[in-house]
């Protein structure tokens, strides 16, 4: 359940981030600012927020009316390809629009299957054009390149889906070796996230439509955790020349360095926000680096699930655990048919991913899409 699983893996974010502070491998490296009470204070409180939309959403919303949700799908889609593409502003808004239509006939008309078949083809083309210039894994240039494509994003995203729908609708001979390539395609590309998050939403959305067991998706969480640790010690040591860290301390180096921004982040902005809609509005995740940080060059800096609320508005940016926790206990309601099963694994692992990275428009876009398949799943 959301309001079970979402508080538990940010309870082991913070233990692991506790854990780099008090290292001597680690704490050498996590000297640019102080952990006080407070940062760890508002995180619970938005936790148990949280925890309390997820029991309410759960109990008792069954969701959101289709055509307000189509329009806030259009508008925020103009707005993530406006902002990425500011030259081209009459395009934007034609694939936005071309995009709803789109996801409505795709949702109305195909099977979980269909979906799944469609969106892992198009990830697996979007993976071939971001590979076409190189292997983002072994260039570290080409990676800040690519961080935050819309190549990218679209694998992200529909690799994501697609191999979640896959696994719920076809024997397992069949659908892993796609799996495989998106996650390997994942793991090349450079960006963990994007591996974990197919790993992890597909083996759940197994283990929810009972195609997979236990165990089979805890060998996904160590998969994960193993993709965590050695690509993100290359990646390290790659970008910065020199990493003496040894890989098995990353995860705990990581945590506790994404919640040393967040502290630095809640002591710039309490009480009433310091930059008023810029972070939760920032498509590129790079405002932190010059806002918190004071880097001269902008660099994709994450700041907790809570960070960017926080830095907008200060102590009222914890208020987003409560509409987050209620999204997924709606998900968590849809999840009776196939097609739910698959959207609220990939929202879950989604919004567990976001507990480090924070959130942004681009994955309110993508878990807004999901509420939409879910619900025209349902319907059908």
């Amino acid at each position: 359940m959301p309001e079970v699983a979402f508080p538990a893996a940010y309870l082991a974010f913070l233990g692991l981030a506790l854990l780099a502070y008090l290292s001597p491998v680690t704490s050498p490296y996590l000297q640019f600012a102080r952990v006080g009470a407070m940062p760890l204070l508002l995180t619970l409180a938005g936790v148990a927020l949280f925890i309390l939309g997820a029991r309410y959403a759960r109990r008792r919303f069954s969701g959101v009316p289709e055509k307000p949700l189509l329009a806030l799908i259009g508008v925020l889609s103009f707005y993530v390809l406006a902002t990425e593409f500011p030259e081209y502003v009459l395009p934007a808004a034609l694939a936005a629009a071309g995009s709803v239509f789109l996801w409505v006939g795709l949702t109305r008309f195909a099977s979980p299957l269909m979906i799944g078949i469609a969106s892992s083809a198009l990830a697996l083309l979007a993976l071939a054009y971001t590979l076409s210039s190189g292997i983002p894994l072994f260039d570290p240039a080409l990676r800040e390149q690519v961080a935050v494509s819309p190549g990218r994003a679209v694998f992200h995203g529909l690799g994501v889906v697609g191999s979640s729908m896959m696994l719920v609708s076809l024997p397992l001979r069949l659908s892993l070796p796609f799996v495989s390539a998106m996650v390997a395609g994942g793991v090349l590309a450079g960006f963990k996230s994007d591996a974990i998050a197919i790993a992890l939403s597909s083996c759940t959305a197994a283990l929810l439509a009972r195609r997979l067991s236990l165990p089979a998706l805890a060998a996904a969480a160590g998969f994960a955790v193993l993709v965590l640790t050695v690509v993100s010690t290359h990646i390290a040591g790659t970008a910065y020349g020199t990493w003496k860290i040894p890989p098995w301390y990353y995860p705990a180096y990581r945590a506790g360095f994404t919640f040393l921004v967040f502290s630095a982040a809640v002591h710039l902005a309490m009480p009433l926000g310091l930059l008023h809609g810029r972070a939760l509005l920032d498509v590129s995740q790079t405002v932190a680096s010059g806002a918190v940080l004071g880097y001269g060059e902008e660099h994709i800096i994450t700041t907790t699930f809570f960070g960017p609320g926080v830095l907008d508005f200060g102590l009222l940016g914890v208020l987003m655990g409560l509409p987050a926790g209620a999204y997924l206990g709606v998900m968590y309601r849809l999840s009776r048919t196939e097609a739910g099963a698959a959207c609220y694994a990939a929202a879950l692992v989604h919004m567990l991913i976001l507990i480090e990275v924070g959130v942004q428009p681009t994955s309110v876009l993508f878990l807004l899409m999901l509420l939409y398949l879910s619900q025209r799943a349902q319907r059908r």
